[in-house]
């Protein structure tokens, strides 16, 4: 039984919720292994069609639980805890199923990678999101790649370096996030965008999630190739 997380499967849909409350869900070693292994289950069973992950209490997630390596980490925890990091976001990116972020209150440097890892970004109207690392005294290691990738240089360099928080208009127009809806109907909207992509063909569209990832590094003739190769395996499960 997980201790920090809660998940719930309800039909094609996975619910993955972090459940630190009091700590804001910070994420801790525990949490992203409890996260991951609940992601690597749904991804191996070819009855879910898509994942919502959300938070418990009053925060998506605050980032990093800096106490897990107490007040005077050494050189060696520090890169066990980095390295720990870049494994858990690498599978957020490489996982085949669909996921959708459900964001309230604070997402903040991982949290916020967390969030923004995900295929689609739902957030509240009260939702915060930041990447306070080099305010602390860190360099961004573990989440400035994903945001560079997602947004380009210019305005992670602005987020990762000004250090500001920034509301959920904000995140939308950086090109962070899809949707903003009241608090009280955050979920149910998650809901409702999980449902009408498990209601679809779950081949056409695992094929489709992993054309979009994988093109999106790829010259535009090198993805229209891409793009023909998927289309004769979508073929094929016919």
């Amino acid at each position: 039984m997980p201790e920090t997380i809660l998940i719930n499967d309800q039909g094609p849909i996975r619910y993955i919720s972090l459940n630190r409350p009091q700590k804001l869900n910070a994420l801790n070693k525990t949490l992203s292994d409890e996260i991951s292994a609940a992601l690597s289950q749904a991804d191996n069973d070819p009855t879910i069609a898509v994942i919502v992950v959300s938070g418990e209490g009053r925060a998506f997630s605050a980032g990093a639980d800096l106490s897990d390596m107490g007040e005077t980490p050494t050189p060696r925890e520090i890169a066990d805890s980095i390295n720990h990091s870049i494994a858990f976001y690498q599978q957020l990116v490489t996982l085949n199923t669909p996921m959708i972020a459900a964001v309230h209150g604070y997402a903040l440097g991982g949290g916020c990678n967390l969030a923004i890892s995900c295929d689609m970004v739902v957030a509240a109207e009260n939702a915060i999101f930041g990447y306070p690392e080099v305010k602390l005294g860190m360099p961004a290691a573990g989440v400035a790649p994903p945001l560079v990738h997602q947004i380009g240089r210019k305005a992670a360099f602005e987020l990762l370096t000004l250090c500001d928080n920034i509301s959920a208009e904000q995140a939308l127009n950086f090109g962070m996030i899809n949707r903003i809806v009241a608090r009280d109907a955050l979920l149910n909207t998650a809901t409702a965008m999980a449902e009408q992509l498990a209601g679809y063909d779950h081949n056409a569209l695992w094929l489709t999630k992993q054309l979009i990832r994988r093109s999106a590094d790829m010259p535009l003739p090198n993805a229209l190739e891409l793009g023909r190769d998927i289309a004769l395996i979508a073929d094929m499960y016919k």
